[in-house]
């Protein structure tokens, strides 16, 4: 073989050697430029699921604090609300015993004995008052003026001991077995609604 055809056929072997170099090159390029692309779209989907967990979680966190805070609020407000119950019930009965001497809580009991009798509904009831009051005949015959008024009955009222330790009476029927208790602190439990709804009024103005 003459060393002309030998240097062409060289040149054809070194030509298609390098056109098949060219070929892996540019599909090897291709490939890395296909990988790259799927691995950035990969790596922002990761940081976007991320993103969004840690919004979640940064929203459970905002969430269960707000519950707390309001939680911590409500035993607030339920406290404040029992503390102003037992002193508004202190208050109330200290300022009864400031008035037991006078005329006025004379016409208040006696009113509170018709009630009492009314409620009771007996023909004959014994009216009791704690160790603090004087209640005598004649509120008691007031008692049975206003209960006549009221409702039209006759109503007989005898007087029983003085024997209840806090303030405001108790009317019994004459065998002791139906009572209707008109205390002050009873009273106070039975208008409970009205002295919540006061109290709570109270504690939207401090707020």
């Amino acid at each position: 073989m003459s060393e002309k055809r030998t240097e062409h056929l060289f040149d054809g072997i070194l030509q298609s050697a390098q056109k098949e170099s060219d070929t892996i090159l540019a599909n090897y390029k291709k490939e890395a430029e296909q990988l790259e692309a799927t691995y950035v779209k990969k790596i922002e989907q990761a940081v976007e699921a991320e993103t969004k967990a840690t919004e979640n979680r940064l929203a459970q966190i905002q969430r269960a604090e707000e519950s707390t805070i309001r939680n911590l609020q409500r035993r607030h407000d339920v406290s404040y609300s029992q503390r102003l119950r037992l002193l508004v019930l202190d208050l109330v009965a200290k300022k009864m015993e400031n008035l037991v001497a006078s005329k006025h809580y004379k016409e208040v009991l006696i009113g509170w004995i018709a009630e009492a009798a009314i409620g009771l509904d007996q023909s004959e009831a014994i009216v009791n008052y704690s160790f603090k009051e004087s209640v005598d005949q004649t509120m008691l015959d007031e008692a049975t003026k206003l209960i006549k008024k009221a409702i039209g009955k006759d109503v007989k009222l005898h007087l029983g001991t003085n024997s209840l330790t806090s303030l405001g009476i108790e009317v019994t029927s004459l065998d002791k077995k139906v009572a209707y208790n008109n205390q002050v602190a009873t009273r106070l439990i039975r208008h409970e609604r009205d002295l919540k709804e006061l109290m709570e009024g109270h504690t939207c103005r401090k707020g």
